[in-house]
């Protein structure tokens, strides 16, 4: 038996967000605090309600809107990382790697339940506030939300799960 669903997808111009930061690989290799302008698009599966559609496109345009908005102009950090130690006080957050340290104010900081600040974990945290934020609009409209977000212009990384 064949599988068939609709798929209502959002890329907006404005879900884009600039955001700084900086994560590890290989390893034991923590790369610079660097920035990035991210694109996000959204993508939901479901059965057609009874005005023909899967959701309403400007209900999850906005709440994709609300999270984007909230990362940008920030500096993203990961509270999961085992090497990578977050803290903050009433005004300061640090970070620290090994021998290394930065120190921002509070207000320019996101702390992400991510173990690394990569775009498939930034994708994750989106598709979960996304789900959170929209559940008693939706309900049981959607079987299947993704989250894609661009970290360079084509270097996708992508959240897909089943609802």
């Amino acid at each position: 038996m064949s599988h068939s669903s609709y798929r209502v997808e959002v890329a907006k111009e404005q879900f884009v967000f600039s955001a700084a930061h900086f994560i590890t690989f290989a390893g034991d290799i923590c790369e610079r605090l660097h920035g990035h302008n991210y694109g996000v698009r959204a993508a939901v599966e479901g059965p057609l309600d009874e005005n023909r559609y899967v959701v309403d496109f400007i209900a999850l345009r906005d709440a994709v809107l609300k999270q984007t908005q909230a990362l940008d102009h920030h500096v993203i950090l990961p509270e999961r990382h085992a090497e990578i130690i977050v803290s903050s006080d009433e005004k300061e957050t640090t970070a620290t790697f090994r021998d290394r340290r930065w120190v921002f104010p509070n207000e320019d900081c996101v702390i992400l339940p991510v173990i690394n600040t990569t775009a498939e974990e930034i994708a994750r945290v989106i598709a979960e506030r996304v789900i959170e934020q929209t559940k008693e609009q939706f309900g049981s409209a959607i079987t299947l939300l993704e989250i894609g977000v661009d970290e360079n212009h084509g270097q996708w990384g992508v959240f897909r799960m089943s609802i």
